[in-house]
């Protein structure tokens, strides 16, 4: 008998048909789109303004802690994102990293999707799937929201699978998959509203087979109404944690009315509104230029691009072609009758996906025409993502690194350390980055303590009656001056309760502090008591204790000064300052104080690299008619050991 010469391994071999996979270009966009994101995931709590970023430390809390978020609730992604939050945080990732990573998953298993959907419909061109997948993972919408705790990567990818079982479903009719894709549609829905928009286009393109399957049996009608409601069923995940008492559920959603309030989104539905003038439209549609801008590079031309792909789409695949330009049109005419309903990069996420579709069928046609087409084609998308990675890489690295959140954790932190009369401490925060952050620190990582936490829905006049005071983050009052206090309390005097916070009350909190110092500045106000003390190797915190001896008519400013020498005799010598043009960080003006009044003010001075500080002074001053500071006299302090 001939003997066969044992099979041997050859490693060539298996390159190459690892290299003739059809997914294998797919995951090769994705594997580099995973680098990126990777390198860029947003990781710490986020705590200031940003539109892109409004919800995110809302969503990083709820994923962390099983709560709910805004409306329309999300329940679906709630729920997977907080399965996978948990998992993140096993393998090592912080809270706010693992939050972020569900959203890169999302956003990835979406981009793969389209991958192949662009692969079935440009007939197998797989280069220039991969690489069309590579430049819209690298558009800055997509970016950004694949690497922060955000919806919108989950409705990119159901609104992609979607659009892949439709595709199956339009080329070979299963009823098993009609109904995988009816479900799809509900969850989409379910999801996010937006995503509705997908459904008579979806419908369109598997009409013909569809209608012959429901009308041979019409009891399919009602399982298709089933399994389209049936991921509305997760809705039962907000009452039910309101009714466990999470720490963090948004609105009242144990209630029926708050339930409902948030599953039609109320809040959003009253910005539904169509321009009523012609500046109204003009409006519109200069919002819709410049967002589009910011997208794409040559906006008018991508624009173009994509729907004249999709044009010749359904020159050749009528129903198609129909399907997703009508999908198109649909998002692109929202965003352009209510640009202030959702964040506009939110909005045009679907839209760009499909005109990416478009864009590639359309290359996919140069390539039929011309035999340098494919390279050509190849050079242009790789180029242009380079491009859009140059462009954009700046706007999400600020936004993933901003300080802000941790910040504002370091500054509530303090509170640990300090007393402050009355009835426990309560900090009020504006519904937003500010009271994201903190709720981060108390309800997630614990770095937090000894406080609640309210916004400004809060019921302010009771708790003060109830606490003596309450308590926020000083630049607040900015926003919340004195005489927004007084018409909530009646009457209202600011202190200090700690560096950065500030305490509100109706009654003076801190009269009966003893008389250390009383060190007059010969302006009406003296130094009852002021106390420097390290707080670090490279921070001094100053507490002063100023009261009123009598009303005083004029306003004065800050000095807080760290000397190398004292006296100082140069510039050289002053290593720091924290100046403030009233005191309590700005916002309480001498003139308002009452005979009497005992104010607390807290500073902190940095100690500069090789800096020796020898003393603390303070002081207040005016500057006159010509410009010049007029000082009061200085009192000097040195600063104690912790």
């Amino acid at each position: 008998m001939k003997e066969h010469p044992p099979h041997r391994f050859s490693l060539l071999k298996a390159v190459h048909v690892v290299a003739e996979w059809s997914w294998f270009p797919g995951l090769m966009a994705v594997g580099l789109l995973l680098l990126v994101y990777a390198g860029t995931l947003h990781s710490s709590v986020y705590g200031c303004s940003d539109n892109y970023m409004d919800d995110v430390g809302e969503i990083q809390i709820a994923l962390n802690v099983w709560g709910t978020v805004h409306f329309t609730g999300y329940p679906l992604y709630t729920i997977l994102g907080a399965v996978l939050a948990a998992v993140g945080r096993a393998v090592g990732l912080t809270p706010a990293a693992a939050a972020s990573a569900s959203s890169t998953l999302w956003s990835l298993l979406g981009l793969l999707v389209l991958y192949r959907i662009v692969w079935r419909l440009t007939r197998g061109e797989r280069a220039i799937a991969a690489l069309t997948v590579l430049a819209v993972g690298l558009i800055e919408t997509f970016w950004v929201h694949s690497v922060i705790a955000e919806v919108y990567s989950f409705s990119a990818l159901l609104m992609c699978l979607m659009w892949l079982v439709a595709l199956r479903l339009a080329e070979v009719w299963d009823p098993k998959e009609w109904y995988v894709l009816v479900a799809l549609l509900g969850a989409g829905a379910a999801h996010h509203r937006l995503l509705v928009l997908v459904i008579p286009g979806v419908l369109f393109l598997v009409l013909p087979a569809l209608w012959e399957h429901l009308l041979s049996r019409p009891v399919r009608w009602v399982y298709a109404v089933i399994a389209f409601l049936l991921p509305f069923v997760f809705y039962l995940y907000l009452p039910l944690r309101s009714w466990q008492g999470s720490m963090w559920v948004y609105g009242n959603p144990g209630t029926w009315s708050g339930f409902w309030a948030e599953f039609v989104g109320q809040e959003a539905l009253v910005r539904l509104r169509v321009p009523p003038n012609v500046e109204g439209w003009i409006a519109n549609l200069s919002a819709f230029r410049d967002h589009l801008g910011r997208q794409l590079p040559l906006p008018v031309f991508s624009l173009l691009l994509g729907v004249g792909g999709l044009g010749w789409l359904t020159y050749k695949e009528w129903r198609t072609g129909l399907a997703l330009l009508g999908t198109t049109a649909a998002f692109l005419a929202f965003v352009l009758l209510f640009p202030t309903t959702v964040w506009v990069p939110s909005t045009l996420m679907p839209a760009l996906l499909l005109l990416a579709v478009g864009a590639a069928c359309l290359l996919c046609r140069l390539v039929a025409w011309w035999s340098w087409g494919r390279w050509l084609g190849w050079a242009g998308l790789i180029v242009l993502s380079l491009s859009l990675f140059r462009t954009n890489l700046p706007l999400v690295w600020d936004r993933v690194c901003d300080p802000f959140g941790g910040e504002v954790i370091q500054t509530l932190a303090l509170l640990r350390e300090t007393e402050i009369p009355g009835g426990r401490s309560v900090v009020a925060l504006p519904w937003g980055g500010t009271y994201f952050a903190a709720g981060y620190g108390l309800y997630v990582t614990g770095e937090l303590g000894g406080f609640e936490l309210v916004d400004h829905r809060a019921d302010f006049r009771s708790i003060v009656d109830r606490e003596d005071k309450i308590l926020t983050l000083a630049f607040n009052l900015g926003r919340w001056p004195l005489y927004w206090w007084e018409e909530r309390l009646g009457e209202a005097h600011f202190s200090g309760a700690a560096p950065g916070v500030a305490a509100i009350s109706r009654k003076e909190l801190y009269q009966q502090v003893p008389l250390q110092v009383g060190f007059d500045l010969g302006n009406g106000v003296r130094v009852r008591s002021a106390e420097a003390r390290w707080m670090r190797s490279d921070a001094i915190q100053v507490s002063v204790y100023w009261e009123a001896m009598r009303a005083v008519e004029a306003n004065y400013s800050v000095a807080v000064h760290l000397l190398a020498r004292d006296p100082p005799q140069g510039p050289q010598d002053l290593l720091a300052q924290a100046d403030a043009v009233h005191p309590v960080s700005g916002w309480y003006p001498v003139s308002r104080w009452q005979a009497g009044e005992v104010v607390r003010d807290e500073y902190v001075l940095r100690v500069p690299a090789g800096g020796r500080p020898v003393a603390v002074r303070i002081g207040m001053y005016q500057i006159d008619g010509t410009g010049t500071f007029v000082n009061s006299p200085w009192l000097v302090l040195t600063a104690k050991e912790r």
